[in-house]
């Protein structure tokens, strides 16, 4: 599951970048910056919650626990970028600088706590399922 961490460096990029963008005030390149991460990181939670997660949480020895702290990891991710988002559609620039930096710091904590902890994890419990998982992620 390598590919998860490649995307969270690409994740940590597009955002560390649009804070970037807001020192020199070029509103129309975060948009556009912040968007496509959203687009994208939407389509990375969902694959981490509607396969990844649950085929770890089938495995009765594995504990729930770490899934539910990363499900809440996104929501609270998700709401953050709502805020951002609302922000930026109303021209009301003022607090967007800190609020990248806020979520540029709580996407380094969430995948620190993704990859040092639960994909030693996952990978451990669902080597017997590869090919079902990737199936999955696949075919989805």
């Amino acid at each position: 599951m390598t590919w998860l961490s490649h995307e969270h460096t690409q994740f940590e990029s597009a955002v560390h970048r649009c804070r970037s963008a807001c020192d020199s005030e070029n509103w129309a390149i975060v948009r556009k910056i912040f968007q496509d991460f959203v687009t994208s990181y939407e389509v990375h939670a969902a694959l981490e919650e509607d396969v990844v997660f649950p085929m770890y949480e089938e495995h009765a020895e594995t504990s729930k626990e770490p899934t539910h702290s990363l499900r809440a990891d996104h929501a609270q991710i998700f709401s953050l970028c709502r805020h951002i988002h609302d922000h930026l559609e109303r021209g009301d620039y003022q607090g967007v600088p800190q609020e990248m930096s806020l979520l540029y710091r709580s996407l380094i904590r969430h995948h620190e706590k993704e990859e040092e902890i639960f994909l030693p994890m996952a990978s451990e419990a669902l080597l017997l399922d590869k090919e079902q998982v990737l199936s999955k992620l696949k075919f989805g």
